[in-house]
């Protein structure tokens, strides 16, 4: 008798075999094309489940490329990217490598930043929760403990560079969003934000990205911040860009974080 787990990895395998053989059908009892039919049923529904969770994560390389090809890139992905997790809301993490290495998007050289982008927007809407820093909370301070606070970036703030014009093609899609940009291979720079429950990626110069993105692993002081951030853009006004980060809810105090998960379902 086969151990369990290898009886499991057996029936993983032909859900994934898309033709499955004689022997890989050997672990079903009964007739062997009645195995297949039924292990049809259920590749057809993994693939439907991996598809609704692949189009929920990436809607706008969905609205890109239009439903039957989606459909296709979906089934492609899972062929050589199987569920691994669990945790559906962790599939489709490979999804933006696996569109650089796809040939039938090459025409589309845009498309595994846009998918890159729409990831972080996904790891946002469920990263757990912080304290953000707000302005009330600084105008009850002294100037000089407001200037030795130590801060970080809140697990939901996500930097994002890119080469090509992901920013202004994920803002294009949203509602009341500006038009497609017309280059597409024009650098975009930002952050995904999620300041009140709503994910949003806002542009942002590349030299705050950069500073911005450092402060995760590298916390420091409120003030140290502000000067990293002169010292990489002489046009940089820190009591507007200040405000403008904490209205996006992008800093919180660098204290330990909570090691439980978000426990919004």
């Amino acid at each position: 008798m086969r151990a369990p787990d290898t009886l499991q990895q057996a029936f993983a395998n032909a859900i994934i075999d898309t033709e499955p053989t004689a022997a890989s059908l050997s672990i079903f009892a009964g007739d062997t094309a009645q195995a297949r039919d039924r292990i049809g049923y259920y590749r057809g529904n993994q693939h439907e489940t991996a598809l609704k969770v692949l189009r929920a994560a990436y809607p706008v390389v969905l609205a890109l490329m239009g439903d039957a090809f989606f459909e296709g890139l979906s089934h492609a992905y899972g062929q050589t990217h199987p569920s691994r997790d669990p945790d559906l809301h962790r599939y489709g993490e490979s999804f933006p490598a696996f569109l650089a290495t796809f040939g039938p998007v090459a025409p589309y050289p845009y498309l595994p930043d846009v998918a890159r982008l729409e990831w972080l927007c996904h790891v946002a809407y469920y990263a757990a929760d912080d304290v953000m820093l707000d302005a009330a909370m600084l105008q009850s301070m002294a100037p000089a403990d407001v200037a030795a606070l130590a801060v970080t970036l809140c697990r939901c703030a996500q930097p994002f560079s890119a080469a090509w014009a992901a920013v202004p093609i994920w803002q294009a899609h949203q509602s009341g969003g500006p038009p497609l940009p017309e280059c597409p291979d024009t650098p975009s720079h930002g952050m995904v934000i999620r300041p009140r429950w709503r994910v949003s990626v806002i542009a942002m110069p590349p030299a705050q990205v950069d500073v911005l993105d450092r402060l995760r692993e590298q916390p420091t002081t409120l003030g140290d911040l502000l000067w990293q951030a002169a010292s990489a853009d002489p046009s940089f006004d820190a009591a507007s860009t200040l405000a403008a980060w904490l209205e996006a809810g992008l800093l919180c105090l660098a204290s330990p974080h909570p090691t439980e998960g978000d426990t919004r379902s």
